[in-house]
């Protein structure tokens, strides 16, 4: 808790440079994993003014990991760059022991670069501060960048399953929702061919005896027709007859006329 503290009242107190016209980017990588190889951190200062000035470097790194987890080294184009180091807390402070080869001037640029590796097993949040100062140890800017320690400390394996537990036994199947189900054949039509649907074959039977029928009733009812005329025409005949006026003259049974 108190390094943390510390590492928190670090990184809200930025550094007040003492000479205005200087600024300098500080970029690091989003993530370092521990155990792993070096990565480089990167500081770049510029000038505004018309002086040119010699640099030195200091790097210092902010964290509440141990101290103999951090290993940094520092690096120019003909190779490693002399430095020392020292610790305060949560704060590595890593020194150049003499001034960069570059010369900072307005347009000119100078660079510093470290390379940085942590060993396990701790992980946590870090900070690098570059600050730059001139040949006289006046400090003329700091910049700063955050990163991630992560941990490379594998996970253990979950446990086997235990072999006492014997998975449940599956139901039986019947005999009978095994056998594959057996289909009938279609019937035959009167034509012939099969026809695997009742209600096509009652309809198909209805249609052949829709004609024959409708024959047979039209006769039943010209019969009708015709029997109740030939019935009017007797009932009126027989009616007119007996409407007619008798004459008076009988003939008898068997006289001749």
């Amino acid at each position: 808790m108190l390094a943390g503290a510390a590492l928190s009242t670090s990184l809200e107190a930025p550094v007040r440079a003492d000479e205005p016209g200087f600024s300098v980017r500080v970029t690091a990588p989003d993530t370092f994993t521990a155990g792993r190889s070096a990565q480089t951190v990167t500081a770049v200062v510029t000038s505004e003014n018309r002086r040119c000035r010699k640099v030195r470097w200091a790097l210092l790194v902010h964290s509440g990991l141990q101290d103999d987890q951090l290993r940094v080294v520092r690096v120019e184009e003909d190779g490693a760059f002399r430095t020392t180091t020292s610790t305060e807390g949560v704060t590595t402070t890593i020194l150049d022991a003499q001034l960069d080869p570059g010369t900072l001037c307005r347009g000119r640029t100078v660079t510093g670069r470290w390379q940085i590796a942590f060993t396990g097993p701790d992980a946590g949040p870090v900070q690098f501060e570059a600050r730059a100062f001139d040949a006289r140890d006046t400090l003329l800017t700091a910049g700063g960048a955050t990163t991630q320690v992560e941990s490379d400390t594998p996970e253990s394996p979950a446990p086997p399953p235990s072999r006492s537990a014997s998975p449940a036994p599956q139901p039986e199947q019947d005999e009978e929702s095994t056998e594959a189900p057996v289909t009938e054949a279609p019937a035959a039509g009167a034509d012939g061919t099969e026809s695997g649907d009742p209600q096509a074959a009652l309809v198909s039977e209805d249609s052949f005896l829709l004609g024959p029928g409708l024959i047979v009733g039209g006769v039943f009812v010209f019969l009708g027709v015709l029997l109740l005329l030939r019935i009017r025409s007797r009932s009126r005949a027989a009616r007119l007859r007996a409407q007619q006026v008798p004459t008076g003259f009988y003939t008898m049974p068997g006289s001749p006329r």
